[in-house]
């Protein structure tokens, strides 16, 4: 299903649950696209190492901190609604990050996404985890755009061998920059090949149940930041339980 306007929630998530993937356009304008792209891009620039310049992708994490923009978005109501409708109010962030491929990148191998890639399967059944993409480029089936698997999420394990080759039943997602995937953390989903001369950037949101270790070292970027509204100190993981020592008070 794609959606526009002011999409229902419920069946953003009947779609999720079903199909394991949901893209829902223009939930940004485009002008507010631009605004983090290009805030994005500087990063990029000083950030790149040969190593990224080599694979002609490049990953910037701990993005909470680097500017209010990405805070704003990883706080946005819309998506926010979403997860906790579906996840519980006391959602958090495991990692928000952005990742951009260059002109020349081949492609990602099918995989899963975290905390399912760390789990053996069987996966538990169930809603755990919730990816959220936002477009920051159009995407189209020729710069590199995000390609899932339909119902793939229901599977309960990795993905099949070979991973590195491109499956008939995979959907590429076609959408302006603005638009969002929500998507189960459990789906199958890869990268596809870049063949312009422009890079195609997201940004990557992973929301999940407050009892998972996150992926990301959130509650050290949110030491870095001043006055924290109650729902970032949440997404952050400022409230989620810490390991003490029973019985020391």
């Amino acid at each position: 299903m794609t959606t526009t306007a002011t999409p229902n929630i419920d069946r953003i998530i009947n779609e999720v649950d079903e199909r394991g993937f949901c893209v829902v356009h223009d939930v940004i304008c485009p002008e507010k696209a631009d605004e983090a792209r290009n805030v994005l891009h500087d990063l990029l620039d000083a950030e790149i190492t040969e190593q990224a310049r080599e694979a002609r992708t490049q990953r910037v994490g701990q993005i909470a901190v680097k500017h209010p923009i990405f805070l704003e978005l990883m706080c946005h109501p819309f998506v926010l609604a979403v997860w906790q409708r579906m996840l519980g109010e006391d959602i958090m962030c495991s990692s928000w990050s952005a990742n951009t491929v260059y002109p020349g990148h081949d492609h990602i191998a099918w995989h899963s996404d975290y905390p399912y890639w760390s789990l053996k399967p069987p996966w538990p059944a169930g809603n755990l985890a919730g990816q959220t993409l936002w477009m920051l480029d159009d995407y189209t089936e020729e710069n590199g755009a995000t390609a899932a698997i339909p119902n793939s999420h229901k599977k309960g394990h990795f993905p099949d061998e070979p991973k590195n080759e491109w499956r008939d039943e995979g959907e590429i997602f076609i959408g302006t920059r603005g638009s969002v995937v929500f998507a189960h953390g459990a789906w199958w989903h890869t990268a596809r090949p870049n063949k312009t001369d422009q890079s195609r950037s997201c940004l990557l949101g992973m929301y999940l149940m407050p009892w998972f270790i996150p992926q990301e070292d959130m509650r050290a970027q949110l030491e870095q930041l001043e006055n924290p509204s109650e729902i970032v100190q949440q997404l952050l993981c400022g409230k989620q339980h810490r390991p003490n020592t029973v019985g020391v008070y």
